[in-house]
């Protein structure tokens, strides 16, 4: 850690909730931010699975988080059975931590996921296209190049899910001390400062 400027989030709850959201919105849109890529936690057997997806949009006011993923992979079928889950980002560059808590929103083949497949590169899609489904066991690797693709477009594959925010927790690290605050819950009316 440096002892770089403190900026506005240090001391400020609303700077905080501010800037948690805007890095989240940004990792969304620049997929070289460090917020473009998230781990996700699902329980799955009664036990805890991490995973790290793309993010693929942020919204401050619902304040909720979107991801893609796979009708076959465990991952959806997890969340179907238990919409309970947790994200996590994290920027060493700016040493900014935002953790989230909340359900899983599913949509497949309804008109969520027909407006952003109609949206979506080609190249994105075909994932999707795959012959057999994330996880799945392979006798070779090769049973999942790309020349094996189905004739199917892939479409009935693709899940949007939304991960609907029940707390959002803000984590700043430096070299002054350390920061950390509930800055959205569904228990708490207000953002909370709390021990790092």
């Amino acid at each position: 850690m440096d002892g770089g400027p403190i900026p506005a989030h240090y001391t400020d709850l609303d700077a905080a909730e501010r800037a948690a959201w805007e890095m989240m919105v940004r990792g969304a849109n620049d997929r070289r931010h460090a917020f473009h890529q998230m781990t996700v936690a699902t329980v799955e057997n009664g036990l805890p699975e991490l995973r790290t997806v793309v993010l693929r949009g942020a919204e401050r006011n619902p304040g909720r988080v979107r991801f893609h993923t796979d009708t076959r992979s465990a991952k959806y079928e997890a969340l179907k059975s238990d919409p309970r889950c947790a994200a996590h980002f994290y920027d060493h560059g700016a040493k900014v931590q935002v953790r989230l808590r909340g359900e899983a929103v599913l949509h497949n083949q309804d008109d969520t996921t027909a407006q952003i497949w109609a949206g979506m590169r080609d190249f994105s899609k075909k994932c999707y296209r795959q012959p057999v489904g994330p996880g799945d066991t392979l006798g070779s690797p090769k049973e999942a190049e790309a020349d094996l693709l189905s004739e199917a477009d892939g479409y009935e594959n693709f899940v949007v899910a939304f991960i609907n925010t029940h707390a959002v927790e803000w984590l700043y690290l430096a070299a002054a001390g350390h920061r950390r605050a509930l800055i959205q819950s569904l228990q708490e009316p207000r953002a909370v400062w709390l021990a790092p």
